[in-house]
């Protein structure tokens, strides 16, 4: 049985990966509701942000076993697993010169603003305003180029 996801289970994800050493900021819809960005709402899912060179502690954490991965969601940029039937991805931000980024196959470079891991709401860490809505702003031109990617 697949639920929807509360908040009572984000806190229980989130402490989960910290327990693990996976600091993560919650992103998406979680993220746009506890900033009151939006209306509360049900939610399918949770995405998170994790600031990182690479996945090797999120991997780690994974190859315990104690959730079930989603392999078909194992990516450069992203990894996915399920927790009481529901989905949870993390987003690989990485750092260089320029700032704060996600790099989506080498083909799409999404540009964090400085500010994305500054915010706390509801006691959880929360991706800023500005990263939810201009990931939002932005979504349409991501999937152009990532269709390009994959018709190319």
């Amino acid at each position: 049985m697949v639920r929807r996801s509360d908040l009572e289970l984000v806190r229980y994800v989130v402490g989960r990966l910290e327990d693990a050493g996976v600091r993560a900021w919650v992103f998406g819809g979680w993220a746009a509701e506890l900033l009151g960005l939006s209306a509360p709402r049900a939610h399918g899912d949770v995405d998170l942000l994790y600031p990182a060179d690479d996945f090797g502690a999120v991997d780690g954490f994974l190859a315990r076993g104690d959730v079930q991965e989603i392999e078909a969601k194992r990516f450069p940029h992203k990894r996915a697993f399920e927790v009481d039937g529901v989905m949870v991805e993390l987003f690989l931000v990485q750092a260089d010169e320029a700032g704060l980024f996600t790099d989506f196959w080498g083909v799409a470079r999404h540009d964090w603003p400085a500010d994305v891991f500054e915010v706390e709401a509801g006691g959880l860490r929360v991706a800023s305003a500005r990263a939810v809505t201009g990931y939002r702003a932005g979504w349409d031109e991501l999937q152009a180029k990532l269709q390009g990617r994959r018709s190319g």
